[in-house]
């Protein structure tokens, strides 16, 4: 599997990988390769694959066109709507063994997208169930445990 992953991050510079699903577990797609374009790893969680992959590689290609998201950051860039995702700081890798297997310990940022209603989970009127989209890391403006 490392050898075809490889492939891909040689080929795009980076792969999309997806986890969770389960019943009670939400789904979860990961960057693999962003780590050599000298920027952290992503991953977005309680999305469609096919959604998260979607965003993941419009990060990807961000990121190989030279720009860097950093914990806090809100852009409006990698989306087609007027609803900015935020980047959070992520402590726990795990779900990102992958990746460390490749690079050693990796630096990985959380994407958190917008409700139908562009709103962010931390902001009032949200109407997604907070299991919908866990938030892996602190919210802007908090400080990490």
């Amino acid at each position: 599997m490392l050898r075809d992953l490889q492939a891909v991050i040689g080929r795009f510079g980076w792969a999309v990988l997806h986890g969770g699903g389960s019943p009670g577990e939400p789904r979860w797609s990961h960057t693999v390769g962003l780590t050599a374009l000298g920027h952290p790893e992503v991953i977005v969680t309680g999305l469609p694959f096919e959604a998260g992959e979607k965003y993941l590689n419009l990060v990807g290609e961000a990121v190989r066109a030279g720009a860097r998201f950093a914990p806090g950051a809100a852009t409006t860039a990698i989306t087609d709507a007027d609803s900015p995702v935020v980047f959070l700081a992520v402590a726990d890798t795990g779900r990102l063994a992958v990746a460390e297997q490749l690079y050693g310990s990796v630096e990985v940022l959380q994407l958190v997208w917008p409700d139908s209603q562009g709103t962010l989970p931390w902001e009032e009127g949200h109407r997604n169930p907070p299991t919908a989209q866990p938030l892996l890391g602190p919210r802007p403006g908090e400080q990490s445990a």
